[in-house]
């Protein structure tokens, strides 16, 4: 009975804040100033400009190189990324001032007086679907340019920038910074930037497993969303194939999978389990040392794709997701479940063709580059 009126109570303080926030957003969209703006005007003030990237770390991930480019664009404005609690771990070795979004009331407003205090002249919210969050920092930013991407919904920004219905993340990240200045991305570097202490753990790992870097295959078991995840019977026949074919699986995982992760190994004898570790930049250090990496659609992606790994990725059948967050600038394939929002359905012998179609695409690479 205890468990049940806690999960009552949850769910009606949930309703309470959903109902709070489309209110706050009705609010909102009185503010939304009379004169709108397809594009940041030529004579705009650029000295100090805040990004918003307050979500997920894939998100984060994609964007990175991104607000590199910014900066190389305009090397003496002062640039700020508002980022979260989670995701800026993302940023640590780079040289951005990050202030950092926090739910907890306090930590929040302390948030909001730094946005308050920078008063930047522009602010680019780059979360695509609209958000009370995003809204509140852009009001209490005074930002005489407020972007963000087009939405059918009214809100305080008065830069409204065009985004295609089916483009990918980093198509959106491009035109969205894009509106601010003129970049040139395939100067900077895609990479997330990790030290020698991240690197020395992943080579201390590596030199204890008997296993040349060209055979070893990472299989992330986890996902962001449980639905994302495969069962334990395919991820078996997935772990057997992988071996079939000469290679040995390293099972990643995230500290809840853990003990799903030990279970695979103790079965497929020649599966070898990751180390834990103590951040995602330890996580990101073991990607380095792969051949592929095999994976269900998660922040996991695009840590490849930033690390120049190829991957294997595992959709849903929703298109318009899987086509927002392929990877990039690596050789890839993917393939599709049968299902719009679960892995159910999903054809490991499809998948160990397109593991078998990859490897042949890494070798042809390798060999046109010796």
């Amino acid at each position: 009975m205890g468990d049940i009126h806690k999960k009552t109570k949850k769910t009606v303080f949930k309703r309470i804040e959903i109902g709070g926030r489309k209110l706050l957003m009705r609010f909102f969209a009185l503010l939304q100033p009379k004169k709108i703006y397809d594009h940041l005007p030529d004579d705009a003030r650029k000295d100090k400009i805040l990004l918003m990237r307050q979500d997920k770390l894939g998100d984060m991930a994609v964007t990175i190189p991104f607000f590199r480019a910014l900066k190389q664009a305009l090397p003496d404005s002062d640039i700020k990324i508002l980022a979260s609690r989670k995701n800026e771990i993302l940023l640590k070795y780079d040289e951005f001032d990050r202030i950092i979004y926090d739910k907890h009331p306090l930590k929040f407003l302390h948030s909001l007086y730094k946005i308050f205090r920078f008063h930047p002249d522009i602010i680019l919210d780059l979360q695509l679907k609209e958000s009370a969050t995003s809204t509140i920092y852009v009001i209490a930013s005074r930002a005489k340019w407020r972007i963000r991407a087009v939405r059918p919904v009214k809100l305080p920004f008065d830069v409204y920038i065009k985004i295609g219905d089916d483009w990918h993340i980093r198509e959106e990240m491009a035109t969205l910074l894009g509106a601010v200045a003129s970049q040139d991305i395939d100067n900077v570097s895609q990479a997330i930037k990790i030290s020698e202490i991240e690197r020395a753990f992943a080579i201390k790992f590596f030199s204890s497993v008997s296993v040349h870097r060209d055979k070893r295959i990472g299989l992330n078991i986890s996902a962001g969303k449980p639905e994302r995840m495969l069962n334990f019977a395919e991820y078996l026949k997935l772990c057997n194939g992988v071996i079939e074919r000469g290679y040995t699986p390293i099972i990643l995982y995230s500290p809840q999978d853990e003990m799903l992760a030990k279970r695979l190994v103790q079965i497929v004898k020649r599966a070898v389990l990751a180390p834990k570790t103590q951040n995602v930049l330890f996580a990101i250090s073991l990607l380095e040392n792969l051949r592929m990496l095999i994976t269900p659609d998660t922040s996991m992606i695009h840590f490849a794709s930033a690390m120049k790994i190829p991957v294997l990725a595992m959709f849903t059948a929703n298109d318009w997701n899987c086509n927002r967050w392929l990877p990039w600038k690596v050789p890839y394939r993917f393939v599709h479940s049968r299902d719009h929002d679960t892995m159910d359905g999903i054809d490991i012998d499809e998948v160990i063709a397109k593991f078998d179609e990859l490897n042949a695409e890494i070798d042809k690479i390798s060999c046109s580059n010796r």
